[in-house]
């Protein structure tokens, strides 16, 4: 049996992701921890109240330019101090966010209505050359976690500036796009999202793609639902219509927020609060973030950052699942549309 468990694993995860011993960010630590958040607009204030409410760091800094506005959310959140055992901070330099477990980095400019998320490329590209250096330096164990967009262009950014393992750089990427899309399809049946399970994969943005092998309900695979109904009750396209649906809403659901109150920040808090809850407590969760393409086998050349599934615990990205042999072709194909979607743009001059 330890020998089928070991072999099983081997499918899974292979060989080339680090493991939990690999030294890094909080692996030897201890608490009280202390998380940054660099950032302290709509999305930097809903990750940090979110993460308030869970508990799970004793201080967190909060970094912004604009001191004033930076002041006004610390003692906004500090007011709350009575019911939370975190302490919260306002960084006066990088120097106050030394020996932090995770740094989380939301800042940027915001998006336009109607504007892309490799379009924001360049406009937040800038930005990271006066944030990254200065984290790393004062934290060179910590766990970088992006946030801001385009994250999956970005999260490569900081991996590159920071000089940290690979291992020790992720983006929120399509956590937050999967949670969207197990929602969507929870309304439809009228059940819990918790009870869906699926994942959105990819870039964070256009050339995204549902795997749709791995759709299931309370363990059920949605698709063999599909086939058992009779013909007449598969109308609109059937499975393969219903995902195509929902993935499209899920694709236009940030423009549409944004177009109805000008920002997204409560869900991405959310999502942010979920993904630092599992390294801190070392859940070992499998999870849709964006990491280094080149972990999985037979994408080993790739440079870019995308959406697979990690297990992520203390250390970050522990392992990541082997996925391209249970994939069906056409989802093969659209991993590498969205690969080469981001090749495209980090190609580019400039």
């Amino acid at each position: 049996m330890e020998k089928e468990v070991v072999d099983m694993r081997g499918r899974l995860f292979g060989d080339v992701t680090p493991t939990s011993e690999t030294s890094g960010a909080g692996s030897e630590r201890a608490y009280p921890v202390r998380v940054t958040i660099v950032g302290a607009g709509d999305v930097g204030v809903a990750c940090a109240y979110n993460l308030l409410t869970r508990s799970v760091c004793s201080e967190l800094v909060l970094v912004d330019v604009l001191k004033d506005k930076l002041k006004g959310h610390v003692m906004d959140l500090q007011h709350g101090g009575a019911f939370s055992s975190t302490r919260v901070t306002a960084a006066d330099s990088y120097a106050d966010t030394a020996h932090s477990t995770v740094c989380i980095i939301t800042a940027g400019v915001r998006q336009r209505p109607g504007e892309s998320r490799l379009e924001l490329m360049a406009r937040n590209a800038e930005l990271f050359k006066h944030i990254i250096p200065p984290l790393v330096e004062n934290s060179p164990d910590t766990l970088l976690l992006v946030v801001s967009n385009p994250v999956d262009l970005l999260t490569n950014l900081a991996w590159r500036m920071s000089g940290l393992p690979r291992h020790r750089v992720i983006g929120s990427g399509t956590y937050l796009d999967s949670s969207r899309f197990q929602t969507l399809i929870a309304q439809a049946l009228g059940i819990d999202p918790i009870s869906v399970q699926a994942m959105v994969l990819g870039e964070h943005g256009d050339s995204s793609f549902v795997y749709r092998s791995g759709i299931t309900v309370g363990g059920v695979p949605l698709r063999k639902c599909f086939d058992m109904l009779p013909q007449a009750d598969s109308s609109n396209g059937g499975f393969d219509g219903l995902v195509d649906r929902v993935h499209k809403q899920v694709v236009q659901a940030a423009y549409e927020v944004i177009e109805l109150k000008g920002y997204t920040n409560w869900a991405i808090g959310s999502a942010v609060g979920s993904i630092v809850s599992a390294i801190l407590q070392d859940q070992r969760k499998v999870v849709p973030i964006s990491t280094a393409a080149c972990a999985l086998k037979g994408l080993e050349s790739s440079d870019v950052f995308l959406s697979l599934p990690c297990v992520l615990g203390r250390n970050g990205v522990l392992e990541t699942l082997q996925i391209l042999p249970y994939m069906d072709e056409d989802e093969r194909q659209q991993l590498r549309q969205s690969i080469a979607v981001l090749e495209e743009v980090v190609k580019k001059p400039g």
